[in-house]
C-alpha cells in the first residue's frame, strides 16, 4: 500500500480491486501522479474493480478535471476495469466536479459505475463480479 498525506492506494488481490483513498484538497502533481501510479498498480496486479474513496477529498481543480478527462481516462480504458465504484466526497464542490467528469465520459464507459455514501458498500459491491453494464445516474446513490 502507498502512503502519501493525500492518497493512499490499497490492493485488494482477493477480490482483485483497487482502492484509492482520497483526502483534502490534493495538489495537482499528486493527484495526477496518484491516477497514474494506481493505472501501473492496476495492469501490474491484474485488478479489475476500483473504488474511489473520495469522502475527505475536497474540490478537484477545473484544469485537473480537463486531464482526467483527455489524459487519463484513454488510458483507464485501456485497463478493461469491471466495476467503478465512487465514495461520495462530504465536499459538494467535489461532487459537482465528479458528476461532470462521469457526466462527459458517461457514453464511453465499459465499466459498471454507482455512487455510494460509504466504503463498506462500495467495496462490497465492487467485489462482485457480475457481467453487464448498469445503467447508473449521475445522481444515484446507494
Amino acid at each position: 500500500m502507498q502512503t502519501d498525506p493525500y492518497l493512499q492506494l490499497e490492493v485488494d488481490r482477493l477480490h482483485h480491486a483497487l482502492v484509492l483513498h482520497w483526502k483534502d484538497f490534493v495538489p495537482s502533481e499528486v493527484y495526477r501522479e496518484g491516477l497514474l501510479e494506481a493505472i501501473q498498480v492496476s495492469r501490474r496486479e491484474g485488478l479489475q474493480n476500483w473504488v474511489m474513496d473520495m469522502k475527505l477529498m475536497k474540490v478537484i481543480r477545473q484544469a485537473d478535471q480537463d486531464w482526467t478527462i483527455n489524459t487519463w481516462f484513454p488510458q483507464f480504458q485501456l485497463l478493461g476495469i469491471r466495476r467503478l465504484a465512487f465514495v461520495v466526497s462530504d465536499d459538494i464542490f467535489n461532487q459537482m466536479a465528479v458528476s461532470s467528469m462521469v457526466a462527459t465520459l458517461r457514453p464511453k464507459f465499459h465499466s459498471d459505475v454507482e455512487y455510494f455514501q460509504e466504503l463498506v458498500s462500495a467495496s462490497r459491491w465492487a467485489q462482485e463480479n457480475t457481467g453487464g453494464l448498469s445503467d447508473f445516474g449521475l445522481f444515484s446513490v446507494k
